[in-house]
Formats: structure tokens, C-alpha cells, sequence
């Protein structure tokens, strides 16, 4: 059976696609730090696929390691990096610490599980990263988070040339989706801050949404699919989802 692999598998985006890609029939090994929350995914995986937990926090090399002894040598089809943490924080008050788990999980992990199982990587499978609109939207209080993902991005590219024909490279880069992560950004920005302030920021934000109102995590999850596994011409591409974001 075909098998993929998708991190922060335990919420959100990871979790849809992880239930997206077990629809169509693939075996997905969901990894994430929260066992109790992973394990529920899995339960309430009811498809033609099957459902691997991996409990790992992707920010060791025995981790690593952990999720290449789970695949046991199978081919892996799809590859999605979807775990990532927030940061919103001002640049003069972030720390060193902060940054580096902030970098950690966001762009070390993808690099580092990309090599751990480049050799059970399937001829033609699609690696997937999650990027975000902040790597290309100034967002306010979000300088470390935007770097983080503009260098997922910038990886997108490069790997693409390193890992062509055999492999495919590409990013999907959700605008605000209806996610804890996102519920949680609104109330970290919302804390502490001037109201005018937020006020103005989040009304620049919802003018640059196209489409209005925030999409849904099963919306991403058909593109990061459909870009995983049939979009064969598709390598080093930075596809958004994000309502139009972008666009203005």
C-alpha cells in the first residue's frame, strides 16, 4: 500500500491532510509531539487508507530516526511537512531561545526528516512543505515567524534542483486558516497590545482577504493532494491558498 508521511498530524492542517490523503487509499504515518491528541486522529480515521501514529517531537536526531524506523523501509509516496509553531513578538523583546525553537521546528525539521528518509522516497513522490503568507506579506509582530517560512519557501526551490527528476519539490502557503494555531495567534496578538493598534492591523489583514472570512483546514489539505501526488509537472513551486491574500 502506498505510504506518506505528514508531520503535526495531531491538529489543524496536518490533521486534514492526514485524513484527505488516508481517503484516497494511502497509509499515512501522522507524527506529532501530542499523543493522546495523534491517537484520536487516528480513531477517527474511518477510510480506505490506514492511520500510523508516530509520536516524535522532530527536534532530535533520535527522532528522526523514530520516524525512519516506523516507515520500515516502505516507499514513501508523500512527504508533508505540516508541524510548525508561531511566534508573535516583536523583534526587540525575542530571544535567542525563542528563535532558535522558533527555527527548530519551523525550517531544521523539514531539512533534517527530508534527509532521514530520502532513500525510501518513491521515484516520483512529492515532497509537500506548509509555508505561509507571512513569508510574503509583511504581518505586524510576525518578523521571526516570516523569516522562518520565507526560508521554507527558499528551501522549496533549491531542494527542487537538488532532488530532480526523481523526487518533486513544492511548498503550499495557507493564508489565515481556521486552525488552534491560528485561534491562538489572534489571542497572543490581541494580548497586551494597544486596541487601536490591533484593531488597525487585523482590519488590513481582512482587506487583503479576497475571498472574506478564513478557509477551512480541509481546503488546504485538497491542494497539498493534489500537489503531492497528481501534479507530476509540478516541482519548485510555491503554491498559495490563502483567499487572495497575496493578490492585493
Amino acid at each position: 500500500m502506498t505510504v506518506a508521511v505528514v508531520t503535526g498530524a495531531s491538529s489543524g492542517i496536518g490533521a486534514a491532510v492526514a485524513r484527505h490523503l488516508a481517503d484516497r487509499g494511502l497509509t499515512v504515518l501522522g507524527v506529532a509531539r501530542r499523543a493522546a491528541e495523534l491517537h484520536k486522529i487516528g480513531t477517527d480515521i474511518q477510510s480506505p487508507g490506514a492511520f500510523e501514529p508516530v509520536v516524535a517531537d522532530l527536534t532530535t536526531d533520535a527522532s528522526m530516526a523514530a520516524v525512519a524506523a516506523a516507515v520500515a523501509g516502505r516507499p514513501v509516496t508523500a512527504l508533508v511537512h505540516s508541524a510548525g509553531i508561531d511566534h508573535v513578538r516583536e523583534i526587540a523583546s525575542t530571544t535567542r531561545t525563542e528563535l532558535e525553537a522558533l527555527w527548530n521546528i519551523n525550517i531544521s525539521a523539514p531539512i533534517l526528516l527530508t534527509r532521514a528518509l530520502l532513500d525510501v522516497l518513491a521515484d516520483g513522490a512529492g515532497v509537500v512543505f506548509i509555508g505561509s503568507t507571512a513569508a510574503a506579506r509583511g504581518i505586524d509582530r510576525h518578523a521571526a515567524y516570516g523569516a522562518s517560512k520565507a526560508a521554507l519557501h527558499g528551501l522549496t526551490v533549491n531542494l527542487a534542483v537538488d532532488l530532480a527528476p526523481r523526487v518533486r519539490v513544492n511548498c503550499v502557503s495557507p493564508g489565515g486558516t481556521r486552525t488552534p494555531m491560528t485561534a491562538a495567534y489572534i489571542a497572543a496578538y490581541q494580548q497586551g497590545a494597544d486596541p487601536e493598534r490591533v484593531d488597525r492591523e487585523l482590519a488590513i489583514e481582512r482587506g487583503r482577504m479576497l475571498l472574506g472570512g478564513l478557509a477551512e483546514p480541509k481546503d488546504v489539505a485538497l491542494t497539498v493532494g493534489h500537489v503531492a501526488l497528481d501534479a507530476t509537472a509540478m516541482t519548485g513551486t510555491v503554491v498559495h491558498v490563502d483567499g487572495g491574500f497575496t493578490a492585493r
